[in-house]
């Protein structure tokens, strides 16, 4: 990936989101993938919603509204290494 993409995280008790802007289709198809990959990997069901801004960019948003085994924060950390993303707002 060229450009890095930009990401925010919030955390509460049991919630966790994670949303990641893309610049391109491309980004947004290797986002998908990588966290196609990673569900399968970690056995986790989040809610996935994917918020177009225009044909090219928007926003790729996970959420987990029960986390009771706290899967997010490693399921996280993968996703945001392999994506080349060291720092989240």
């Amino acid at each position: 990936m060229q450009k890095r993409c930009k990401a925010h995280v919030a955390m509460e008790e049991r919630y966790a989101r994670l949303e990641i802007d893309y610049d391109s289709v491309e980004e947004k198809k290797n986002i998908c993938n990588l966290v196609n990959d990673l569900i399968v990997k970690y056995k986790i069901s989040p809610q996935i919603t994917v918020e177009p801004k225009d044909v090219e960019t928007g926003e790729y948003v996970i959420e987990f509204h029960d986390d009771y085994d706290k899967k997010a924060g490693p399921f996280f950390e993968e996703l945001l290494a392999t994506l080349g993303i060291d720092k989240c707002d």
